[in-house]
């Protein structure tokens, strides 16, 4: 087997170096994220960002969409509790990041759950703009095939997505392996443990994660030949690597809340772990499954 078919098959098309980069490069830019939230999870996603190094902005309200993303780094639309008004708002982040060349994550929470949900997240993905749809299997099963799963904001089912991804977009699907999908292009990232505490909202805190990396991805893929070929190529190298850094990421995070007993410890030792993901602990981390 090739370095490269073995780095592949156990999600490390990213050197070890590369991927904690990603969160050096966080911390050292201090960037304003502004996530359209989901309230439930609107809390830890801020703490969440805080603990990388990023600076939280949460904004809802269709009127000031101009303004915010004028001054945001990256933003991150999380559909969670859709209505009419927060659609208005994503619609316009959308227009206004693109035309600002804004990093953009879209996490379609349970979009496959009911109607009003799977309509609004296909007005959205028919806009042009380019960035990374960060959704379960479910969610993102339920874009490609355009229909409901019923499963709630849940994957409760292995399901098989395609990689005829659109061109300028990065898919991060997360499930019983983690993988990343992009024109033709698929990285699995397989979990290394069982979660074992049901943290509420760590996939929204996931969509948070990952538009702080891709702000830091597309500053860091600038660099000539920090990137493999395939993305290179298709001209989403730095979608592709701050998916795979923020899957990383959270991996790790979650291993360390694992370590608690208790769910309130648990949710501590998160945003711990996500805190150390600048350090060498994590780097060391990362190397272990190169072994």
């Amino acid at each position: 087997m090739s370095r490269k078919d073995q780095k592949r098959e156990t999600g490390f098309l990213f050197e070890p170096e590369q991927i904690t980069e990603v969160f050096k490069k966080i911390r050292q830019q201090n960037g304003l994220i502004h996530m359209i939230p989901n309230t439930v999870s609107a809390s830890l996603c801020a703490h969440g960002l805080a603990a990388l190094g990023a600076r939280p902005l949460m904004a809802v309200a269709p009127e000031e969409m101009a303004e915010i993303l004028e001054q945001a780094d990256a933003c991150v639309i999380n559909l969670g509790q859709l209505n009419q008004e927060k659609l208005s708002a994503a619609n316009l982040a959308l227009q206004w990041g693109k035309d600002l060349q804004k990093p953009i994550v879209l996490d379609p929470v349970g979009c496959g759950a009911s109607t009003f949900r799977m309509q609004a997240a296909e007005k959205l993905l028919k806009l042009s703009w380019r960035g990374i749809i960060k959704g379960n299997q479910s969610e993102l099963y339920s874009i490609q095939q355009k229909e409901l799963t019923k499963e709630g904001i849940d994957s409760r089912k292995n399901r098989c997505l395609s990689d005829k991804i659109q061109p300028g977009r990065v898919y991060l699907a997360t499930g019983r392996e983690d993988c990343v999908l992009w024109e033709g292009q698929k990285l699995e990232m397989p979990h290394r443990k069982k979660i074992v505490h049901n943290i509420l909202g760590t996939g929204c805190l996931l969509g948070a994660v990952t538009g702080a990396c891709y702000c830091a991805a597309a500053e860091k893929s600038e660099r000539e030949g920090a990137l493999p070929k395939e993305a290179e190529e298709t001209g989403t190298d730095h979608m592709v690597l701050a998916a795979a850094a923020a899957s990383r990421g959270m991996e790790y995070a979650l291993e360390q809340a694992g370590k608690q007993s208790g769910y309130g410890g648990a949710v501590t030792a998160l945003l711990d772990g996500l805190e150390e993901l600048s350090e060498k602990k994590f780097l060391d981390w990362l190397k272990g499954d190169l072994k």
